[in-house]
Parts: C-alpha cells; structure tokens; sequence
C-alpha cells in the first residue's frame, strides 16, 4: 500500500555560509603498506578544503550531488531529517517530516525527486521523495528494515541493504521499482555484513563495503553478470592511535575508471582512490583530514572534479567541498 505525506518545508536560518579555505600539502611520515605508494603515505599537493554548510545546519552527514543541487542528512528536534540545497550550500532547507520519525541517507534518483530512508510506518522502508511539493509515496514495506538506497544508473531499478543496522546486511536488489508485485534479488549473504552500496556508471556493477577480521572494514566489487563479490582492499594490522583500520563509504567515478572511499589508513583519516581491479593496481590518497577529525561518506561531484564529504575538523560535523584534486 502506497502511504503519502505532504507538509510544509522549512529553511536552515543562519549568517551567509563563509568560505573556509585551506590549503592542504601534508606529507604524512608515518609507515604503512599503501599499494603501490610504497612505504610513505603521500598525498596530493594543493587541495582544498571549503566548508559548505553554516552552524546553523546540525550535524549533517550521508550527502549526495546531482547537478547543481545537493542533498543530505541532518539532526532536527532530535530526529533525522533529509535537507537539500545549491551545491555551493546556499538555500539549505529542510523537507517535511512527521514528528519524531527519522528520515535518512538520501540519493537522487533524477532531478526533482529523492529517494530515502524513514521509520514512518514503524519500520525503516524507502522512501520516494518529491522536493518540489514535499510529497512522499512509500516504496517498501518488507519484514526487516531497508536502507542506504542507490537508485541504478539510467533504470527504474533500486539497490540497498537489508538487515539490522545500514552498515551490516545483505545487499537487494529490485529491479523493477514499477512492478507490482516487486522482484527482490538478493545479491550478497547475511553472513558477509554488507553496506554501502554503489553502482558504476553503466549499471551492471556495484561497490560496498563489508565487515573484516579484527573488526577491519574493506571494498568489495560485485559484478551483476556474475554476482561473485571480490575484495578490492586488503584488511590490514591495526593502526594506533585509530584501532582497526577501516575502508568505507565507496563511490563509484562519474567515469567508471575508480572508486572513491574513506579510509583511516595511517593514522589519520582520508579520502583514497582505488581501481576497480583492486588496490594492487592503484591505490592513490587524495588528502587526509586533521588529526582527530572523522571523515565520513565523500561523494564525487557530477564532473569528478571535487567531492563533497562530511568532517568534523571545525568543532563541529559540516560538509565540506575538496577541489584542485590530481
């Protein structure tokens, strides 16, 4: 059954955003195995960092980039709720909610129209979502819960993970989002704790990420043709002072060539990129945020020129946007 919600939408109040600009040239002494790196960790020269969202905007996390409008999650009256907003972070509003329930994890299915996470119904399903009207149509309904959407590339078709928590499922797939029954696919076992999930340009692959040994995290590629899961990432010893060392949040480019993801490799948190035959064959880090600072779901933007990421290094969580990357 189809349950549809409308409401008003309310804007993110606060100063004009003010650019925050520095300069990023870190050589990173520390020693790790970094592919083909060597033993040093090196990063890019001249990336920079701008922050996109103002204080006044709580805790957001978990962005997506379409065109010249992005979109995220944030904390309000206590629950999470989906804002959108102009690349550069202006107009930031807020989209209709219900109370106490949480929406979450927003991606673009086409311009206009949002595809989420809510508790609404007293469990978490996916959610479509219309900015224009704040008008929502529920999509699932299963047993279990839903979450982390990825609407496919150029297809009616919705990816995401099943299970208890978004970090630790089973991936699904429907194929068909205007079929009526809907067709689930499963894609990947309970037992490999799958989350993350990606598609590549084409729409016939997908990264994730999946739990480890000695609570380490890696990328894994998924080909539909086969369904075979192959780790790209290699889990590693842990890395005082972060503990396990965790590969997350992958994302595939806008051209198909390498998978983007947050890592907390040496010590220190960052975005990395990967090849999609695995890091034997290219492992390269992008920048690395402050000691300190967790970065948190990185996202290219729609010509692969900048990413937009979620970090905690001002104090306080905020998106930022990295440009002048290699």
């Amino acid at each position: 059954m189809n349950v549809v919600r409308v409401s008003q939408r309310h804007g993110l109040l606060g100063p004009s955003l003010v650019a925050l600009a520095a300069l990023i040239a870190l050589v990173a002494a520390q020693v790790c195995a970094c592919g083909h790196r060597g033993s040093g960790l090196i990063e890019a020269q001249g990336v920079t960092w701008d922050r996109v969202t103002s204080p006044q905007v709580i805790a957001p996390d978990a962005p997506d980039w379409s065109g010249d409008s992005i979109a995220f999650q944030v904390r309000d009256q206590g629950a999470d709720r989906v804002a959108v907003a102009r690349e550069d972070g202006s107009g930031a509003a807020i989209e209709p909610g219900v109370g106490a329930t949480n929406e979450r994890a927003p991606r673009w299915v086409r311009s206009g129209l949002l595809i989420d996470t809510s508790d609404f119904a007293g469990s978490e399903d996916l959610w479509y979502r219309d900015v224009a009207s704040g008008a929502t149509r529920r999509l699932t309904g299963f047993a279990g819960a839903e979450w982390t959407p990825a609407p496919r590339p150029s297809a009616p078709g919705v990816l995401y993970v099943e299970g208890a928590t978004p970090d630790s499922g089973r991936l699904a797939l429907l194929a068909d989002t205007t079929a009526a029954p809907l067709d689930l696919i499963y894609l990947t076992p309970a037992s490999l704790g799958a989350g993350e999930p990606d598609w590549n340009p084409a729409g016939d692959r997908i990264c994730f990420s999946a739990a480890g040994p000695n609570g380490t995290r890696q990328i894994w590629k998924l080909e539909l043709s086969d369904t075979l899961a192959v780790e790209l990432t290699v889990p590693r010893p842990a890395n005082p002072p972060l503990g396990a060392i965790l590969d997350r949040s992958p994302q595939w480019s806008p051209d198909g060539s390498r998978i983007l993801f947050a890592s907390n490799r040496g010590g220190r948190w960052g975005v990395w990129t990967l090849s999609p035959f695995g890091e034997a064959q290219g492992l390269d880090l992008i920048a690395q945020d402050l000691q300190g600072a967790e970065i948190r779901h990185p996202v290219w933007s729609p010509d692969g020129k900048q990413i937009l990421l979620s970090s905690d290094r001002s104090g306080d969580r905020a998106l930022w946007r990295l440009s002048h990357l290699p």
